[in-house]
């Protein structure tokens, strides 16, 4: 079993990077991701799981070959990242139960691996400008930044001397009427294509779409870092994951 990177490792291993202008993907492979590579390979992924999932992706069940396409693009991407974010041992439980099965499947055992939670390094903390870690703050400071997300988080960033060059915006998750599809996928792409030369890191919170987004960042010379729902937080939106409600809830217990 190999050794798995801490959030401080983590977020250093990741500034290095920034700092020397690697091109470089840094990615987490949470549950979602298991469900969707996995079924059909594990016994104990059942359909309405999958399809749950499905819904939380916008991809419409019957549309197969995006499906197959979007697994493909999830192997090229955990493949290829240079820090894979995976369930710590002490945390693998339900879906993440089969992460050493799943990690063999697919040939990611030899990887350079990191919590998974990395991450929550980038949240803000309730009712402050600053972050959970003071490496996450080093990493978005002073910085020409795109931002793949739905959130508007210009305003935020300028308060750590960072300019957002270009946002890309995709359906929210689980979006009434606004499937996931090549032509839209696509344009995300391109649009990547047309800033990457612009920026010096990419911030990219798209669900399942930010594992492909930040391997294509890669290819184009870029460093692409996956932060999901932590990025709601700098819009002060604690509501979105069970993790981000309860640490409001403590902060407010305990203020």
């Amino acid at each position: 079993m190999s050794v798995i990177l801490n959030q401080n490792h983590s977020l250093n291993f990741i500034l290095e990077y920034l700092l020397y202008k690697k091109p470089s993907s840094f990615v987490r492979k949470s549950d979602g991701e298991n469900i969707v590579l996995a079924y059909g390979i594990l016994d104990s992924i059942p359909f309405h799981r999958y399809r749950k999932k499905l819904i939380h992706f916008n991809i419409p069940i019957w549309n197969i070959p995006f499906q197959l396409f979007l697994r493909s693009e999830l192997m090229n991407a955990f493949s290829n990242a240079t820090l894979l974010g995976i369930s710590p041992i002490e945390h693998r439980h339900d879906y993440w139960e089969n992460e050493e099965q799943i990690l063999d499947y697919f040939s990611l055992k030899e990887k350079t691996h990191c919590d998974m939670n990395f991450h929550m390094g980038f949240i803000k903390k309730p009712y402050s400008s600053h972050l959970m870690n003071p490496i996450a703050e080093e990493i978005i400071q002073n910085r020409n930044i795109g931002v793949i997300s739905h959130c508007k988080v210009e305003n935020f960033l300028k308060q750590f001397n960072s300019k957002v060059v270009t946002r890309i915006e995709i359906p929210r998750r689980r979006a009434k009427f606004q499937f996931m599809t090549r032509k839209i996928y696509n344009s995300v792409l391109t649009e990547i294509q047309n800033s990457i030369h612009n920026t010096d890191i990419w911030l990219v919170a798209a669900g399942v779409y930010a594992k492909p987004f930040c391997e294509y960042i890669r290819l184009g010379g870029g460093i692409g870092i996956d932060i999901g729902s932590s990025m709601d937080t700098w819009l002060n939106e604690y509501q979105s994951r069970g993790h981000l409600r309860r640490l409001l809830s403590e902060h407010n217990r305990n203020s």
